[in-house]
């Protein structure tokens, strides 16, 4: 945001390299915003000479610019409305975990026992998303789309675990333009069924809880 060179941090940080990334591709969507709405070249001297051929001659020169001005404002006026109108591209698929413990926010990879597992996932433009959590890779913890304790508002999707077992914990996102299957079984068996029936899937950072 200041402009400042990033630390080193920024270069192996998953969760940073992929926001830098993100980052970009809306740089570049934005910035191709509004180029098929561009009127043709040479337009505006197409509606003068349009106007003057409406106009008899001893008014031409006296009303051009009376004429001119507001098709060039209303012009404007409809390009503004169109690029107001456009929808803007839809964030790719994302998941974030922090760590909760009292009143310390964290990113981490480690947790203690009773400290909560916050996650916050952008789903795109997928109608189909959950939130699941297994617990050494064998136990699925938690699985939520829009019903507690997920809520989902928009492409936006948040839940809340909290840890009260010592483990390896593994968040995911899963999305599909398609029903996803309900697993329950562990997470290699679970993950391989989703892609199977072709969702897509995003991993978190493990969270080691001792």
């Amino acid at each position: 945001e200041q402009g400042l060179p990033l630390d080193e941090h920024s270069e192996t940080c998953p969760d940073c390299v992929a926001a830098r990334e993100a980052h970009e591709r809306l740089r570049a969507g934005i910035a191709g915003l509004g180029a098929d709405d561009e009127p043709p070249p040479g337009w505006q001297a197409r509606v003068g000479e349009r106007i003057e051929e409406r106009k008899e001659p001893r008014k031409r020169h006296r009303g051009w610019l009376l004429w001119m001005v507001p098709a060039v404002a209303g012009a404007a006026a409809v390009l503004v409305v169109l690029f107001l109108l456009r929808p803007s591209p839809a964030a790719p698929p994302s998941l974030v975990a922090r760590i909760e413990s009292g009143d310390t926010v964290r990113r981490g990879a480690e947790a203690q026992p009773g400290d909560l597992l916050r996650l916050t996932a952008t789903t795109g433009e997928a109608p189909y998303a959950e939130l699941r959590v297994y617990r050494n890779d064998a136990e699925m913890v938690l699985r939520c789309s829009a019903e507690a304790p997920c809520t989902r508002q928009g492409p936006n999707l948040t839940a809340t675990l909290g840890l009260d077992g010592i483990g390896r914990y593994t968040p995911l996102l899963l999305h599909s333009e398609k029903p996803l299957p309900e697993g329950g079984g562990d997470l290699d068996t679970d993950t391989r069924e989703a892609l199977d029936a072709g969702a897509e899937v995003e991993l978190g950072a493990d969270v080691d809880v001792r």
